[in-house]
């Protein structure tokens, strides 16, 4: 049986762990309230955004760019932000279930399935799944990402549909 000092020893180790995970739980909790922020911030420019290419679709009839063009779907590309690492319980896990559903149902339609995944998290999960290209990845992008450090590697991804290159389409 062990000693009162060894009891009391893992007593003592037991609350620093719990004071630690407390702390963690603060900042991660703190980082996702100025996350909220920032979207929120945001969510005006994005409906602007979206109200004003609605209005250049309707402007100029005879001007039809190929991506306001009705054709069939041929090709789906879609966007995993996710984590690069995993101190955030089951927010992966449902975002690549819900995007596994969205791959099987294009790919039931007889799309080919392009994946840009952001983050270390969805980057390694992807990589182990056959029949699903990944066109462009980004991982490590910090609190704050820039497009400036990311949008060439992206590029490929979205002139991928015109037929061209990541250089040509850049």
């Amino acid at each position: 049986m062990a000693g009162a000092k060894e009891v009391r020893g893992k007593i003592a180790s037991i609350k620093n762990t719990r004071k630690i995970t407390k702390a963690l739980e603060m900042v991660a909790a703190s980082k996702m309230r100025k996350a909220q922020d920032r979207m929120r911030a945001a969510r005006p420019y994005a409906e602007k955004v979206r109200k004003i290419i609605g209005h250049l679709r309707q402007v100029n009839l005879d001007y039809k760019h190929p991506f306001t063009l009705e054709r069939p779907v041929t090709s789906v590309g879609i966007v995993v932000i996710s984590t690069d690492r995993g101190l955030c319980g089951s927010l992966n896990l449902n975002l690549f279930k819900a995007t596994l559903v969205a791959i099987r149902e294009a790919q039931s339609r007889g799309a080919k399935v392009y994946l840009c995944v952001i983050g270390s998290k969805a980057l390694q999960f992807f990589r182990r799944l056959s029949g699903i290209e990944i066109a462009a990845s980004v991982t490590h992008l910090g609190d704050r990402p820039r497009f400036d450090r990311h949008h060439q590697s992206h590029a490929g991804f979205l002139s991928r549909d015109q037929g061209r290159s990541a250089a040509a389409g850049a």
